[in-house]
């Protein structure tokens, strides 16, 4: 249970992200008051900077490999959930970029988080 509990967040910001990726794209611009080129692009970076933030973290007690297994499950979710959103969302549509600002996100994510440990 004591290694379990330092994945409670990360799980919660997955879970998070994975419903916010199912909001329909019109109801997303409702939540977003500023307007300025890519906010969408700029959203995906954030989140999966953050989730991979967390991810690190959580595995960093748990495990040797705490930046490899956080960016195969931040980059995984990341690629699934825009799959998911061609497949079974309506009003979401699959965009690589996004898929390519997921991946950035995480990476940065994962170098912030060795200069943190460091």
């Amino acid at each position: 249970m004591d290694k379990i509990k330092h994945l409670i967040l990360p799980l919660l910001a997955t879970v998070i992200t994975i419903i916010g990726s199912g909001i329909s794209a019109t109801k997303a611009n409702n939540f977003l008051t500023f307007y300025f080129f890519s906010q969408d692009k700029i959203l995906h970076l954030f989140c999966y900077f953050v989730l991979q933030l967390l991810w690190s973290y959580g595995l960093n007690k748990i495990t040797k490999w705490p930046l490899l297994l956080s960016l195969v499950i931040t980059i995984g979710v990341g690629i699934l959930m825009e799959v998911c959103q061609y497949l079974f969302f309506e009003g979401r549509l699959f965009e690589f970029l996004d898929i390519i600002a997921n991946i950035c996100g995480s990476l940065i994510g994962a170098l912030v988080f060795i200069k943190i440990i460091k």
